[in-house]
């Protein structure tokens, strides 16, 4: 697991919360010089009909921000 800033996100890398639970990055919905909106997951949704649902989670994070990741 590697600390990263969120300029760093990729679709495929795997975003962790404190407890160590994952997210998966499905897309990148929207990118501004400051900001980055991804279309996030939960890793035990492994089902295929959730991934092209539309389901999932949006998230903005400041692109200084520094998380947990595993990058793809």
């Amino acid at each position: 697991m590697n600390i990263i800033k969120a300029d760093q996100i990729t679709v495929g890398c795997q975003l962790a919360e404190k407890d160590g639970f994952l997210w998966d990055v499905t897309e990148i919905v929207k990118e501004t010089a400051k900001t980055i909106t991804v279309k996030i997951h939960s890793d035990f949704s492994n089902y295929k009909e959730h991934w092209n649902s539309g389901a999932g989670l949006e998230k903005t994070f400041n692109k200084k921000s520094r998380m947990y990741a595993i990058l793809a």
